[in-house]
């Protein structure tokens, strides 16, 4: 009778050992699952889709013309560098030379725009300061040319809005790249030291 009351004992350990060994192997399941779910779910926040704005062979662009709120630039490949085009205006202004390699980032930048989102068929572009952009870029070359309109900066969503040529689609851009393309005249001078190297 001892024995059996032991045997029933040591079964009931071994019964709640099993019990306690599948609800550790459960809990360790549901764990290694959720943190794989949680992984999928960061993955796909960060697979965000960029849309392609600007995809242009940089160089073949000959010309380059910005206007940036009444700043105008008009550049010119000559060979292997860049030269100012020179108007009416421009001929009593200061004579400066342009750092052709500050006009080649500045190109690679305008020739390759990807966008956050897109918003198509829109029909008002003033409501996105594009009908009268901030800065107008034109890119030209042979019988190309390509216009890049940078409007207004919305604050709720921290982004500048963008529209290529007569296209009706906006895009959104982050401030980065509106603030490579936005330049000046001033933005392309070559700089005293770079002048003075041998």
């Amino acid at each position: 009778m001892n024995k059996t009351r032991a045997d029933i004992k040591r079964k009931q350990r071994l019964l709640l050992l099993l019990l306690a060994l599948l609800a550790t192997a459960a809990a360790l399941i549901y764990l290694k699952t959720d943190n794989e779910r949680t992984a999928d779910d960061e993955t796909a926040q960060e697979e965000v889709e960029v849309y392609p704005v600007t995809q242009i062979d940089s160089s073949q662009v000959k010309e380059i013309g910005i206007i940036n709120r009444g700043d105008a630039v008009n550049l010119i490949r000559e060979g292997e560098g860049w030269i100012r085009r020179e108007n009416e205006e421009e001929a009593f202004e200061e004579a400066f030379d342009i750092d052709s390699s500050l006009v080649e980032d500045f190109l690679a930048r305008a020739s390759s725009v990807t966008a956050d989102e897109k918003i198509e068929d829109v029909d008002d572009l003033a409501e996105y300061g594009l009908e009268v952009p901030s800065v107008n870029i034109t890119l030209q070359w042979d019988d190309n040319m390509y216009i890049i309109r940078l409007g207004d900066y919305n604050p709720i969503i921290g982004s500048y809005y963008l529209s290529i040529n007569d296209e009706t689609t906006v895009y959104t851009i982050d401030s980065s790249t509106y603030y490579g393309l936005s330049k000046t005249l001033e933005d392309f001078k070559e700089t005293e030291a770079k002048l003075q190297d041998p």
